[in-house]
């Protein structure tokens, strides 16, 4: 069964970067979930396994990140439905934690027409679904600068404001600016191009709106805050946080929802009962500022798939077929300042 605690917390911070790259991690309490104590993770080094099934056991509860693990938004990832069905058959507890931007309802209809099947989860946890609640409570009757996916992207979701009750108006009218894409600026009377998701480089459209809200200190709301994807092209594809990252250097103000911050660890142990221990979670995830850091805050197990958004930087050309080097991933897990549990080249039960 499915289910949704109908959670409305967000977390106020200065910039969606890593605040402890370069340095050894420490629990923030900002994003430990509520009830919980944990304690900083030792550092040692990277225990590097090449299938699930060595480390399942010890576990009850796994999160799973969605596009790098699962997925790259268009396909299943080679082995991906494989070790979701192995999990699913030993009797895990199997929760989505993702950072999409799209709405829980629909983020889920997908994962069956990619091999995954959802009556297996205990719940799918989503950063679009928190923002569109905030804004649902927070913000009725408000005007809205909506920085949006292009209808033709396949994250776009054509009903997402349907029940909100806000409308869309320009930068020099609007009461907040909800970041929900990185493609088109949406101001009700036009939408135009902000040639951020391939380029990472704001149009003058885009950069004169963001200086405009900046200035009228208007609230950011942040659906998705991370800085890149892997598209299914394999380019890297440049998302909402980078563009939040940018109102954050003109001094604007950001709630961001999802991955690492409280409201989606809290809400996915939530999900699961609060009798199950720290220690029996594992969150399994390709993005070390993200997925390792959020779980490292709070205090569950990670498990990092290489593979992923880090590919290039551990030179990985097959998730399949590369060895990963212990050297270069506590190398990489230092430059970021996280410690994973273990280290995956890709998400399989098994190799061989």
């Amino acid at each position: 069964m499915l289910l949704f605690p109908p959670l409305l917390v967000a977390s106020l911070v200065k910039a969606p970067t890593s605040p402890y790259r370069g340095r050894r991690p420490s629990i923030d309490p900002r994003v430990a979930p509520p009830g919980c104590t944990v304690s900083p993770v030792p550092r040692r080094r990277p225990s590097i396994i090449s299938g699930l099934a060595e480390v399942a056991a010890e576990y009850d509860v796994i999160f799973l990140d969605q596009f790098g693990v699962l997925h790259d938004g268009v396909r299943a990832l080679p082995g991906a439905v494989e070790c979701f069905e192995a999990l699913a058959a030993s009797g895990k507890q199997l929760v989505v934690l993702s950072n999409t931007s799209r709405r829980r309802s629909f983020a889920l209809r997908k994962l069956p027409s990619l091999g995954f099947r959802s009556e297996h989860l205990t719940d799918f946890v989503c950063s679009g679904e928190q923002a569109w609640q905030h804004i649902k409570h927070c913000r009725k009757g408000q005007r809205m600068l909506w920085i949006a996916w292009g209808e033709d992207f396949q994250a776009w979701e054509p009903d997402f404001l349907d029940g909100l009750e806000v409308r869309l108006a320009p930068a020099n009218e609007a009461d907040f600016v909800f970041c929900h894409g990185s493609m088109t600026l949406r101001d009700g009377s036009s939408t135009t191009p902000t040639d951020m998701l391939e380029t990472g480089k704001p149009s003058d459209a885009l950069r004169e709106a963001l200086h405009i809200c900046a200035v009228r200190n208007l609230t950011m709301v942040c659906a998705n805050p991370d800085l890149y994807v892997v598209l299914p092209s394999g380019e890297r594809g440049y998302m909402p946080g980078i563009i939040a990252k940018m109102y954050e250097e003109l001094g604007g103000r950001i709630v961001y929802f999802g991955k690492p911050y409280a409201s989606a660890f809290q809400a996915s142990l939530e999900s699961v009962g609060r009798s199950i221990p720290l220690a029996r979670v594992l969150h399994v995830g390709d993005s070390l500022d993200h997925d390792i850091k959020g779980a490292n805050q709070a205090g569950v197990h990670s498990l990092f798939v290489a593979s992923g958004i880090h590919a290039s930087e551990l030179k990985i050309r097959n998730a399949v077929s590369t060895q990963l080097a212990e050297d270069a991933v506590q190398s990489i897990c230092d430059e970021y300042g996280v410690n994973p549990t273990y280290t995956i080249s890709s998400f399989v039960w098994e190799v061989g």
